[in-house]
């Protein structure tokens, strides 16, 4: 095999690993949207289409509303895991609106 021949060969075989690359399952992390949630008195219960993606909260609470932005690791399980997050708030949510820090609306609660 010519040196020419060796270098295509090498181009072949990083695009093969690019291509294999771009088919697995991306992971990233960044702000992910709450996409159900309750409240007990102060604790918000919340759930994230992340799996295991260790979700870290920042909260800003005003009088009228509480904005809860979730950063993860998203990663793609299907419907099999979804994370979990408690925050305790300063004094209950009450007539306050709870905002998805990562799309500026008001999340749906939970069913039930």
């Amino acid at each position: 095999m010519t040196h020419r021949h060796r270098a295509l060969s090498g181009i072949g075989v990083i695009g093969l690993l690019g291509a294999l690359a771009a088919c697995s399952p991306a992971e990233s992390r960044g702000q992910q949207r709450i996409v159900a949630w309750s409240v007990s008195d102060d604790v918000l219960h919340l759930v994230i289409n992340t799996c295991n993606g260790d979700p870290d909260p920042d909260v800003v609470e005003t009088d009228a509303d509480v904005t809860v932005t979730i950063v993860s690791t998203r990663r793609n399980p299907g419907d099999a895991c979804q994370d979990t997050v408690e925050v305790t708030l300063s004094e209950p949510l009450g007539g306050r609106t709870l905002i998805d820090g990562a799309t500026g609306q008001e999340p749906e609660p939970m069913e039930g």
